[in-house]
């Protein structure tokens, strides 16, 4: 039996997608398996700011997640050989399945997904939380699951490095792409674009690591030349997953300027809608962007960095507005690059199947 334990669904995020996903490829797999249901408090549906999620509902629905998980260890439905799929593996339920597995002698696997964490300086986890106390936590959870998956190499590496995990340990290390097999299938249904749409979008959280106040700078530019050019930056205004999807598809270029990037699903959902991409050229979009799309990095290093390379940036973007259709052949061979190692997670489902 494979035991789901999710992260909790939020229609903005992945994670809606993911709630119902993750158990239908796995029927599709033929294996037996059980979604963890969560609670949420009903006090706040408000999002922590800069976050993706409520830092107390998170752990409010965590908590619930661990009393039904106790609950079964308790009722001996949990069964030698039965296996955890942690979906966001920073979850103190980690520590809970390894400490009633070993002490109520039931060997249990434990698969968990990486995401952020403190080991990443640029994330909110790492700028927020005092040290070392999270980095010890961390690395608990990184040994106490049987299997540790990473969606990027570049992610796998800064974990290692950040957390000095011994080599003899990397072998928990799995690359494999994640479960967006639903995000496809549901993108694959919608009208694309021609290539005369001109406009822009940033798709982030306003958050330092974001550098909004870049984006913020580059609106104004855009929108006030001569022949102005939407630019929208979709976090300031409360959209549906719906609503967003339809932003990019009327959007000629997704532009990112992030100093903390681990996979970024946005700009792979706006590929996949025919947008072009504008990345700079580190984290995790040098792995996965062919050239063409990545801009060098240090013109948005920082804010001082940027205001120095503004105009080389704005150039940038607007000769991919200006000759759209040269890119076409490039966003199909990028397209199928997402597709083939990161959309799917052929790898992870192998794991829990074998």
């Amino acid at each position: 039996m494979i035991y789901i334990v999710p992260i909790e669904p939020i229609d903005l995020r992945y994670t809606l997608q993911w709630y119902s996903n993750i158990p239908e490829q796995l029927r599709v797999r033929n294996a037996e398996n059980i979604t963890i249901n969560g609670k949420t408090t009903s006090t706040t549906d408000q999002l922590t700011q800069g976050a993706f999620l409520n830092f107390s509902n998170t752990n409010y629905y965590k908590a619930s997640q661990i009393q039904i998980i106790s609950k079964f260890f308790m009722d001996g439905k949990i069964k030698a050989g039965d296996k955890f799929l942690v979906t966001d593996a920073w979850n103190f339920a980690v520590t809970a399945i390894r400490y009633m597995s070993e002490l109520l002698d039931v060997p249990v696997e434990i698969h968990g997904i990486w995401h952020a964490g403190a080991y990443d300086p640029s994330d909110i986890l790492g700028m927020k939380m005092s040290k070392p106390w999270p980095w010890h936590q961390e690395r608990a959870w990184f040994h106490a699951c049987d299997f540790n998956y990473f969606a990027t190499q570049f992610h796998a590496n800064m974990f290692c490095n950040n957390l000095d995990i011994a080599e003899s340990d990397r072998s928990k290390v799995i690359i494999s792409g994640q479960p967006h097999e639903l995000l496809v299938s549901t993108i694959d249904q919608l009208t694309y674009k021609d290539v005369n749409v001109r406009k822009i979008v940033w798709p982030h959280r306003i958050n330092s690591d974001k550098q909004p106040k870049i984006a913020i700078d580059l609106q104004t530019y855009f929108e006030n030349k001569p022949d102005p050019i939407s630019f929208e930056l979709t976090s300031q205004g409360p959209l549906t997953k719906a609503e967003y999807y339809d932003r990019l598809k009327f959007s000629r270029v997704i532009l990112s300027c992030s100093l903390h990037e681990n996979l970024g699903i946005s700009i792979m959902e706006a590929v996949l809608l025919n947008t072009i991409p504008v990345l700079p050229d580190r984290c995790s979009y040098s792995e996965m962007y062919l050239p063409e799309f990545l801009y060098p990095s240090v013109w948005t290093s920082s804010f001082e960095n940027y205001v120095q390379h503004k105009y080389n940036l704005i150039d940038f973007i607007q000769e991919k507005i200006d000759n759209a259709a040269n890119y076409t052949a490039a966003l199909e061979q990028q397209k199928q690059i997402l597709l083939d190692k990161y959309l799917n997670a052929n790898v992870m489902y192998g794991k829990l199947c074998s």
